[in-house]
């Protein structure tokens, strides 16, 4: 078990100073771009290391993105394929020349993109924060990095490793699995469920439809103004705090912490404690 915990600390020590380098200097830089015009219902994106925007227009689909190395020669091995099959537009990074990280190499490309907001969009991103807005249907893997998720007209998937999660107004359903790192879900006009949360707080608030939390580690968890019922299905350390909830409110087990409630319209079941 030690050896697990300090091979996980120089991972994360690894991942930081990596961090640091991207963040304070870009010794080599250059631009990259892709356009596509016409009848667009799907938008395929793999990013890598670097920070990714997309944001909805009209029609259309424009990526614009900055590389960033550590020499001229991983520089040039930084592309941004980009492809059409039909009305699927993909877009994906790539790096050549073997590992891109030590203490001081690195290879990055932030990209800002523009897609139809009725297009389906679906993400796959390594390393580097992730800002969406104005966009259809969307489905995100992510392995590490901060997520900002605004205006989605659709549902949202999301499957996250590490960062912290931020999702204000979505149309449709919402359904996250995350793995560390705090997660606050506002104004879901469909149903909210959570399949499983490691650890890091977890706040939702105005749903319209029923809030469902089927397993979470450690962490508070806070719900309130939900139109339908609430459920905590498995729940390990941390508060529990619900309020201003339509239907009926469920706990079916609580390893520790309190369990809070008010203005619960229907039925009240939570553990009896020991």
């Amino acid at each position: 078990m030690n050896q697990l915990v300090a091979q996980l600390l120089r991972v994360a020590l690894l991942s930081c100073i990596s961090a640091t380098a991207m963040a304070q200097q870009c010794k080599f830089s250059s631009d990259r771009a892709a356009n596509f015009t016409g009848t667009i219902n799907k938008v395929v994106i793999s990013a890598g290391p670097g920070s990714l925007k997309v944001t909805g227009v009209a029609n259309g689909v424009s990526a614009k993105g900055l590389a960033c190395a550590s020499t001229e020669a991983l520089l040039g091995s930084i592309t941004l394929e980009s492809r059409r099959e039909g009305d699927i537009v993909y877009l994906t990074m790539a790096v050549g020349g073997g590992g891109m990280f030590s203490f001081n190499r690195y290879a990055t490309l932030d990209l800002e993109i523009t897609v139809p907001k009725t297009a389906q969009l679906n993400v796959t991103d390594t390393t580097g924060d992730i800002e969406l807005s104005e966009v259809g249907a969307t489905v995100i893997a992510d392995d590490s990095g901060d997520q900002l998720l605004k205006n989605v007209n659709g549902d949202l998937d999301i499957t996250a490793d590490a960062g912290e999660i931020r999702v204000i107004s979505v149309t449709g359903n919402v359904k996250l699995k995350d793995g560390s790192g705090g997660i606050d879900i506002e104004d879901v006009r469909g149903n909210v469920t959570i399949t499983s949360d490691t650890s890091g707080d977890l706040s939702v608030a105005k749903v319209t439809g029923a809030v469902e939390i089927l397993e979470d580690g450690a962490g508070d968890i806070t719900v309130r103004e939900v139109g339908g019922n609430v459920l905590v299905a498995k729940d390990g350390s941390g508060n529990i705090n619900v309020t201003e909830v339509q239907g009926k409110f469920s706990v079916n087990s609580d390893s520790s912490g309190e369990i809070l409630h008010s203005r619960v319209r229907g039925s009240v079941r939570i553990p009896a404690k020991t």
